[in-house]
């Protein structure tokens, strides 16, 4: 009895399965970085970040005890099947009761159902259903109760006038069972009836509203009204979990990314475009001709605030990854360091990313900037401005009217210098797509 999506829905572009899949890796490892490196479900690490950050904009992980919700965990559990209508779900139950009726006709049945039970969407009446839930009581025919050998002897040549009987059996019920249930679902189940229980016992330690819709003792189907809970429960029992409802997946206002995806959330700070775009790829190399040996991105209670490499002014509070991050790109000789600043502003027809940087701290036996060290700078601040823009274009896709989602630098406090060897680049590499912006074919938004 746990919630289902449609196959066709999208949370942020992706499929609720993208997010399953990523909820249960992180309830296993609790590790933001471990998460969105899973190769198996992210072409590259920006898809694993955007979607750790949607997990915490919509309420699935808790980030201060880095934990999944209740919210999270029905998400986790959710199944990814297609949703079928009301009307349909509805005649496909009323099939499933016809074959029960019709097995109560046919004198070579072994078995009977006594009564069904009703419970889940379908019985409060949603606009489309995941399943049916329904809980299925049966017993044995009086003259087959006690007569096992005779039983046996009739089950046997039941099953040898059935051309679809299987050729091997699991065990001596095995035969009894596969004749009830081609019974009561033919040849093959519905899909929607996958989760049939057999007994009420899982029904009354739900504690759910319920219907009888079928009473054999009564003659068949019955139009009884709909119980608080099966008459035989005591109420939810201590070791089920409540029902799974559909969650409330609306998310908190957009905010800039935590640049420290860029990083895998390594408190060494250290950036690997190998790992970032899953090896040496065209675009890693395209945006990073050279390996940025000595970059890094700071933030306050990162490890690598107490190293030497970092440039002394850049140790100071206020550096949270999101409005103001530290990238830093530090070698040996050469060490240039910067705070990116960023703010999202929402209109009803724009969000504008803005930007801008502050606090250049260089190395002070040169006493200038390294034009060596701002390459890789701009690099890594292009891939944390366009990810943003990615974040902004999927959750905008959601909205009745699309807005359109722009950047905008503001770079009055450069000097000419790192206009030219810093700004530029960057909005060379954004213009030119190097760092990618736009969504994939599943996404369908306006563009920066």
């Amino acid at each position: 009895m746990g919630i289902s999506f449609d196959r066709s829905a999208r949370i942020a572009g992706y499929r609720p399965s993208v997010f399953k899949r990523a909820l249960l890796s992180f309830s296993r490892t609790r590790s933001p970085g471990k998460t969105i490196d899973l190769k198996t479900v992210f072409p590259e690490r920006s898809d694993g970040a955007i979607v750790f950050e949607e997990c915490l904009d919509r309420g699935l992980i808790d980030p201060t005890i880095t934990k999944l919700t209740e919210t999270g965990e029905a998400l986790a559990l959710a199944k990814a099947n297609p949703r079928t209508p009301l009307a349909k779900a509805q005649a496909v139950l009323n099939s499933f009761l016809d074959r029960i009726e019709a097995l109560r006709c046919n004198p070579d049945g072994v078995q009977d159902v006594d009564q069904v039970w009703l419970f889940g969407s379908l019985m409060r009446g949603a606009d489309s259903v995941g399943d049916i839930d329904v809980a299925v009581t049966r017993s044995r025919r009086p003259h087959f109760a006690n007569d096992h050998d005779g039983r046996q002897r009739h089950v046997n040549q039941l099953v040898a006038k059935m051309s679809d009987a299987p050729h091997d059996w699991a065990g001596p019920w095995s035969k009894e069972e596969w004749l009830f249930k081609r019974a009561i679902y033919g040849a093959m189940r519905h899909p929607l009836l996958a989760g049939a229980q057999y007994g009420t016992a899982d029904l009354q330690a739900l504690g759910v509203p319920c219907r009888l819709i079928y009473d054999r003792a009564r003659g068949g189907r019955v139009d009884d009204p709909v119980l608080a809970r099966h008459p035989e429960s005591l109420g939810r029992s201590n070791n089920v979990s409540p029902p799974f409802e559909m969650p409330n997946l609306e998310p908190a206002p957009i905010q800039p990314m935590d640049a420290r995806w860029v990083a895998g959330f390594s408190e060494t700070g250290m950036v690997s475009p190998y790992h970032i775009f899953r090896g040496w790829t065209r675009d890693a190399r395209a945006l990073f001709p050279r390996f940025p040996d000595g970059l890094r991105i700071v933030a306050d209670d990162d490890a690598l605030l107490h190293s030497p490499s970092v440039p002394a002014l850049l140790k100071r509070p206020r550096l949270d990854g999101r409005k103001a991050v530290a990238l830093v790109n530090a070698t040996e000789r050469l060490k240039t360091g910067l705070i990116l600043h960023r703010e999202i502003e929402i209109s009803s027809s724009h969000w504008t990313l803005h930007t801008r940087f502050s606090n250049l701290q260089i190395c002070r036996a040169s006493g200038h900037v390294n034009p060596a060290t701002l390459p890789a700078l701009a690099s890594a601040a292009a891939l944390i401005l366009a990810v943003d823009a990615e974040h902004m274009l999927r959750r905008a896709g959601e909205a009745p009217a699309p807005p359109i989602v722009r950047i905008a630098a503001d770079t009055t406090d450069l000097s000419e210098n790192l206009r030219f060897n810093l700004s530029e680049p960057l909005q060379s590499l954004l213009r030119k797509r190097i760092a990618r912006i736009e969504t994939d074919e599943d996404c369908t938004c306006r563009h920066v």
